[in-house]
């Protein structure tokens, strides 16, 4: 019953540091992993054909490749976009710089800013505009309601002093403010979109229509962080033509991938991955390698997103897919303190073995020791009796004694001692019993057999 209370105890002993250790790394994966990331999730977009929307369409079917759904959301832009994060409908989006509210950075954040997109200013080219300022007074088409392009011109417009009170500013769709614009019912029209966008070749090619290249470009780039000026080289559109004519200057904002605040931290290193996949080729005014990353942001910079534009992927999801990575970053957390209490308990264990084990030979061996100390006083009926104790602690060790391979030495050691012991014994029990036969009968036995023999005749 002692042996099955201290089994007992030994293993209530090492289990309890090691269910405390586990606790430990479910906690850990709790608070700094988590559970693993959603494998569907919403991106508001632009416009369906838009360049938003033509980038999402990439980066879904990049997506889909690691085991993830990537759900569409199309929109008018960037403002509705924003609302769609803030009210929790969508996980992602684009939202061009420029639109968010100082507010929206309590809720919000940029993951990486990932393309330029120019503000085209194309006007009648009877004007000869060369700045925003000059566009006061006019019928200037500045994006649709909802859209970032309305957003980011209405306040470059205010900027300049040109208002709803002293201008016509209108809300057209892009397709809406280029028709008005080549039929001259407009003097000017503002777009935020891809130099690839058809409106901008068919602009650039009408006879009536002329590209505003900013002449302050660099005054609105040093009061706004996310605008950049970017140039629009002679024939760069068309090297044949010679379309533009000349060179442009033209003032740029950055797309950037924005996520509500919760955002799981791997979805970050995904979407980002992705992205660096889909933007890191460039574009006519991106050179290569430049994007993404994390400049020219107007909502602050995830700090997932920083240490990943920094640091790059964890080097296990470099060597291994994204879901098998993640599984075995979990299960790293949750062992670490499970083997940081075995190794001890290990040692400790294997320490106290090895002392259980000399001890119990070590009790055997005194047993050996005291039939030893009796050899010189026993006589030959009590070394008869060792020698059958003898035989009867060999049995016990026998049968009793299970010790693993590296302490057979010690036992076979023990073995061999008995051997030599037990030969002792046997030997000096014949001595005795010789010598005890031959004292007993040199003086009485000779005597009495001689007067027999006398006595016969």
């Amino acid at each position: 019953m002692n042996k099955v209370l201290r089994r007992a105890f030994l293993a209530v002993v090492i289990a309890l540091p090691v269910l405390v250790a586990l606790t430990v790394g479910v906690a850990a994966v709790n608070r700094f992993a988590g559970p693993l990331p959603p494998r569907t999730f919403s991106m508001s977009t632009g416009r369906e054909g838009g360049a938003y929307h033509q980038f999402a369409l990439e980066y879904r079917r990049l997506l889909a490749r690691q085991g993830f759904t990537l759900v569409i959301e199309p929109g008018p832009g960037s403002v509705e976009t924003v609302r769609r994060l803030r009210r929790g409908e969508v996980t992602v989006g684009f939202v061009q710089g420029g639109t968010a509210a100082d507010s929206d950075a309590e809720q919000l954040v940029s993951l990486a800013s990932v393309f330029y997109e120019p503000l085209w200013i194309f006007h009648r080219r009877a004007l000869r505009v060369t700045s925003l300022g000059e566009l006061r007074g006019r019928r200037v088409a500045a994006g649709e309601e909802g859209s970032g392009t309305r957003a980011l011109a209405l306040q470059l417009l205010a900027a300049s002093q040109v208002t709803p009170q002293n201008t016509d500013v209108l809300a057209l769709t892009n397709d809406d403010a280029e028709a008005r614009l080549r039929d001259g019912r407009i003097d000017a029209a503002l777009f935020v979109i891809s130099p690839r966008a058809p409106i901008v070749d068919r602009l650039l090619r009408h006879p009536a229509v002329e590209l505003m290249s900013e002449r302050r470009h660099r005054a609105y780039t040093s009061h706004y962080a996310y605008l950049t000026s970017v140039t629009l080289g002679e024939g760069m559109v068309d090297l044949a033509r010679d379309v533009p004519g000349e060179d442009k200057a033209l003032l740029a904002t950055t797309a950037a991938l924005v996520a509500r605040g919760d955002i799981h931290p791997d979805l970050v290193r995904v979407l980002l991955g992705v992205a660096h996949k889909v933007h890191y080729r460039g574009g006519l005014f991106e050179r290569e390698g430049a994007f993404p990353a994390g400049t020219n942001l107007q909502l602050p910079l995830s700090e997932d997103a920083r240490r990943y534009l920094r640091d790059g992927p964890p080097w296990l999801e470099r060597i291994l897919p994204f879901w098998v990575a993640g599984i075995v970053d979990r299960l790293f957390i949750i062992l670490l303190p499970v083997v940081t209490v075995l190794v001890p308990i290990t040692i400790v264990s294997a320490a106290l073995f090895d002392r259980h084990v000399r001890r119990r030979i070590g009790r055997w061996y005194r047993t050996l020791r005291d039939l030893e100390r009796r050899l010189e006083t026993s006589s030959p009926d009590d070394l008869d009796r060792e020698i059958e104790r003898l035989h009867v602690v060999e049995r016990q060790i026998t049968r009793r004694t299970r010790l693993p391979l590296e302490y057979m030495k010690q036992l076979y050691d023990l073995k061999v001692h008995i051997d030599l012991i037990r030969a002792r014994l046997e030997q000096q029990s014949r001595t005795g019993r010789a010598s005890s036969g031959a004292d007993g009968a040199g003086p009485t036995d000779a005597p009495a057999r001689t007067p027999r023999r006398l006595a016969a005749p």
